[in-house]
This record gives structure tokens, sequence and C-alpha cells, in this order.
């Protein structure tokens, strides 16, 4: 198990912000639930396990969702077959026939997303406050370009200004490997201008860091948490306004069939346009100093 989860790490490091092998979440991931399953059987050598000790690793997980538990099963199997390739099981090994192994049907989740008066207590929240002014680039960026924030964290801010009217995504910053590029709308510019001479990553710590320092702003604010809510909100408003889920398919590199599926009906065309006018205020408050060192020189 620790041979395997060694085998993995170098493939979560990437140079020059591009995206590595191997999401460093999903490899932390992986190896706590290999870790956890590997301590369900003291003692048990992987050649020794059996039908019915997979079904009873499964069975200490009903209580979790049919997503959680199809996802611990992808992470055995993905274990199992590089057992077999190091030898160490035989390939005629038939564990994946267990009861317990077999992928379940699995509901959608429920798609969460911000509101407008939500993102502008967020923005308005950030920018006024040093302790949350980091942040803003990357709320503006999910939330107004639909960017994933794992790809918001790869940016440099070169990415954001290089293509006139867009942020372009390159291929080996893309979650999907292709490059896109993203309309800047004229919200977003507003919000990105005081950026423009800025140089070098747009977020310069862990995404452990933002994730801690997002939820504190946004209980500040008495926020509700909404999973990945601003990357949906701007699928779900994007396609609301635009009706075009080829269009919203190309801005945020997902495929048609998806945003079809998901974001169809979640809001009016209304509550888009109100989503897509959160500009900063008029009231000169808004200009953001740049640290010395992210000027240009």
């Amino acid at each position: 198990m620790k041979q395997f989860i060694a085998s993995r790490q170098p493939k979560t490091v990437a140079e020059d912000g591009k995206r590595p092998q191997l999401s460093a979440g999903y490899h932390y991931n992986v190896s706590l639930w290999l870790r956890e399953f590997a301590g369900t059987f003291p003692g048990y050598a992987v050649c020794d396990l059996t039908k019915e000790l997979l079904n009873a690793y499964m069975s200490n997980h009903a209580d979790v969702a049919p997503k959680t538990r199809n996802e611990r099963r992808a992470v055995v199997r993905l274990f199992l077959k590089w057992a077999v390739r190091q030898d160490y099981l035989v390939a005629t090994h038939r564990l994946l026939e267990a009861d317990g192994m077999a992928r379940e049907s699995a509901q959608p989740e429920d798609i969460e997303f911000y509101t407008p008066n939500e993102l502008a207590a967020m923005l308005h929240a950030a920018n006024g406050q040093p302790d949350y002014k980091p942040l803003l680039p990357v709320i503006v960026l999910c939330g107004l370009a639909g960017v994933r924030l794992q790809e918001a964290a790869r940016l440099s801010w070169k990415d954001v200004f290089r293509v006139a009217g867009h942020i372009e995504i390159s291929a080996g910053k893309s979650k999907t490997r292709l490059r896109r590029l993203v309309t800047i709308c004229p919200a977003l510019g507003q919000w990105l201008a005081p950026y423009r001479k800025c140089d070098g990553p747009l977020w310069t710590q862990c995404l452990d860091k933002f994730h801690s320092d997002f939820n504190a702003l946004r209980e500040s604010l008495d926020i509700p948490a909404r999973r990945n809510g601003l990357r949906h909100a701007f699928v779900t408003y994007h396609f609301a306004l635009h009706a075009n889920e080829n269009l919203t398919a190309a801005e945020v590199g997902n495929s048609p069939a998806m945003i079809h599926a998901h974001y169809k009906g979640l809001a009016t065309k209304a509550e888009a346009v109100k989503w897509f006018k959160v500009k900063p205020s008029k009231s000169g408050k808004n200009v953001i100093p740049l640290p010395a060192a992210s000027r240009k020189q």
C-alpha cells in the first residue's frame, strides 16, 4: 500500500504552474482511503484478500451516498490493478466480482449556486478587507468567467491579460488538457482592471488557504456553503442568459450535453442579467494597491 501511494506522489508535481499528471487533492483522498482500506484488514497481505472481505469493507460505508461508495470502489480497483502489475496478486483473482464491488446507480447531486446578491456581498467585502483581498481575483474568475478553482490557482496574470478580451486557459493549465479562451464580460473587466500591471501567479498560496479564507469570508456574511457554488453559478446564469448550451460549454470547458442535462431551467434570464451586472462600486474605494513584488518593473 505504501509503495503504491509513494509511486504516485511524483505525478502530483508540475513545473511552471502547469497542471500535474495527478491532482494533489485527488492523490491525498486516494491515499487516505487506501490507508483506511488497509487498516480494515490488519495483518492481511493483498494476496489474502477475499470477496467476503471486500464485501465487509463496503458494508462499513452503507451510510454514505452511492456516489461516494462508487468512488471508493474505483480506488480499490485502481490499487488491485496495480497489485496485479507488480505480481503481488494473480491476474485471475476475481475479487472485483464481489457483490460489494458492483457499481451502483447514483442520482446526480443537486446543483448549488450563489445568488447575485451573495456574489456582490462577497466581492465588496473582500475588496474592503486586506485579509480577504487576495481572494477577490479568484472569486471573480470562478464566478464571472466560470474558471475552475484549480485552473484559477494555476493561472498567471499574463494568462489573464495576454489575449485581449479573453482569459487564456492553456492546455497545460486546463482540467481537460484542452486550451480554451474565456470571454471577459464587462463586469469582470472592471473587477480585473486594477490588476492590469500585476505580474506573476494569480494565486500564490495553497488551495487549503483559499478554502479557509473563503469560508471565513462567507461565514462573516452569513452566506451558506454551496459546493462549487461560484462555477455552478456561472454555468447556470450563462446558460439562462444565452439559452445556448454549445456557447456555455465552450466557455467552461464542458460538454453541451452536460450543460443541458444539469443546468437547464435553474435560473431565469432576469436573474442571469443581475449576476453579470455585479460590478465594483463607483465610490473610488475599489482601488487595489499592488504589492511591490507584484508590480512590473
